[in-house]
């Protein structure tokens, strides 16, 4: 009996649509710089005011989404390559901007800030992308007018599950399974029931 109340529970469990959760997921310009022994993007851990660049960088921007607390960032797409990017002036800086795939966002470009060398990636950043748009607690917000407002805004990760939630139909496989396994569980009873009532037979 207990066995099979554990199994119903389980089972139970398994069955009951999961709650809708919607994700701590944001929109934001995220800060990358390439490892040039490795030609891989790091996430940047400090900020673009801060982080000093040099000669023959690449720095990246990417508008993206966090799809959660736990996934990594996505680094931005495009090329990586300094001396495509800045062919004629090699002390420059690369800069590589993604706008996301979003509708109506721009394709991504690469730039050359052949100045700003021993600057900050902001800088480098305001020489090719004009106009910057900041928080007001300097977190960037908008590159070349993109997004146009906003700043960091939390996005739905659930609107398809809530779309499925509405339709009553949506629901019915659920209850359907919930009465197989209800019908098993009786039955797991009754069979347990007259398995002890044969038995206290058989010893009498």
């Amino acid at each position: 009996m207990r066995r099979a109340l554990a199994l119903l529970g389980a089972v139970l469990l398994l069955c009951v649509p999961a709650t809708q959760a919607w994700a701590a997921s944001y929109t934001y310009w995220s800060f990358w710089q390439l490892n040039a022994e490795s030609g891989a993007w790091g996430y940047a851990t400090q900020g673009p005011g801060t982080a000093r660049v040099s000669g023959g960088d690449v720095v990246g921007f990417h508008f993206t989404t966090s799809e959660s607390a736990t996934a990594p960032p996505q680094a931005p797409r495009g090329t990586t390559e300094h001396a495509g990017i800045c062919p004629d002036a090699p002390d420059g800086v690369a800069v590589v901007i993604d706008f996301g795939t979003a509708d109506g966002a721009p394709a991504a470009r690469t730039a050359c800030a052949a100045g700003a060398a021993g600057s900050t990636a902001a800088a480098a950043l305001a020489e090719v992308a004009e106009p910057l748009r900041y928080g007001s607690d300097g977190l960037l917000c908008g590159i070349s007018d993109y997004p146009a407002t906003g700043c960091g805004e939390p996005v739905a990760a659930a609107e398809e599950e809530d779309e499925a939630a509405d339709d009553g139909a949506s629901f019915l496989p659920t209850i359907a399974t919930l009465s197989a396994v209800a019908l098993l569980a009786v039955a797991a009873l009754w069979h347990n029931r007259r398995r002890r009532r044969d038995d206290a037979s058989g010893a009498a």
